[in-house]
């Protein structure tokens, strides 16, 4: 194909390089621009849910519809804080600080069944090898916080051990792990205390999604971005300026 004083004739290796290269890069770069509306759409069910009045969640165990409550929905809860079974979630990090997660169980009256409150963060001091003091006034009592899930690592090895004694130190256990701890009364959200809520610590709670949709939309730049780059490759690659004899 000539062009001006251009002549284009794709060859073979850079030709299949590029019909394997180019699609992949332009799924890569769709596939970013998925997460990034996945994300934004999680954003958005987030804000609906939590903007949404508190709802009782004694009474929503009494009617049979605490099951069907979504992740992130506001409830009241109504019971105690039992401070001497409470357990702390080593290795938890806020911001550039590492510590505890402090959970305590609130046994729900009536009934009696127990829902574990995430009070927040405390940071550990560097150098001092004794647990913070993490100490809460019993008697009734009403909470608020979100419905959420305990802390997930990347990468699970092995199953988490309940040690002996009271706080237990436990890293990342699973519901099934505290609820050997607590019996079948455990239920399975936690609660993360509100941030206006007393006895709490650092509390920041906003959803777990990894990069934010605006790092993903970058990527997908990237991405097409190279897809362009390769054909402009491909292009200048397989294309030569066309050598005019000087007597024509």
């Amino acid at each position: 194909m000539r062009i001006g004083k251009w002549q284009f004739h794709p060859t073979l290796w850079p030709t299949v390089a590029t019909v394997i290269l180019l699609p992949l890069l332009i799924a890569l770069g769709i596939w970013q621009l998925q997460r990034a509306d996945y994300k934004r759409q999680l954003l958005a069910e987030y804000h609906a849910v939590t903007t949404l009045p508190p709802l009782s969640l004694n009474a929503a165990l009494a009617d049979g519809s605490f099951a069907r409550l979504p992740r992130y929905r506001h409830v009241e809860a109504q019971g105690y804080f039992d401070a001497g079974r409470q357990v702390l979630l080593d290795n938890m990090q806020q911001g550039s600080e590492v510590g505890y997660q402090v959970l305590t169980p609130l046994v729900l009256q009536p009934g009696g069944q127990i829902l574990l409150v995430d009070r927040g963060f405390v940071a550990r001091t560097p150098g001092v090898k004794t647990l913070p003091q993490v100490n809460v006034a019993a008697g009734a009592r009403s909470v608020a916080g979100v419905l959420g899930i305990l802390p997930v690592p990347g990468i699970r090895l092995g199953r988490a051990q309940a040690p002996a004694g009271w706080p237990k130190l436990m890293l990342y256990p699973t519901h099934a792990t505290l609820a050997q701890v607590y019996g079948a009364q455990l239920l399975q959200p936690v609660l993360l205390l509100d941030a206006d809520q007393p006895d709490g610590w650092v509390r920041d709670w906003r959803p777990n999604i990894g990069f934010p949709p605006v790092r993903h939309d970058a990527y997908a730049l990237q991405w097409f971005a190279l897809a362009l780059a390769l054909v402009i490759i491909w292009i200048v690659v397989n294309s030569k300026r066309i050598k005019h004899d000087a007597n024509s």
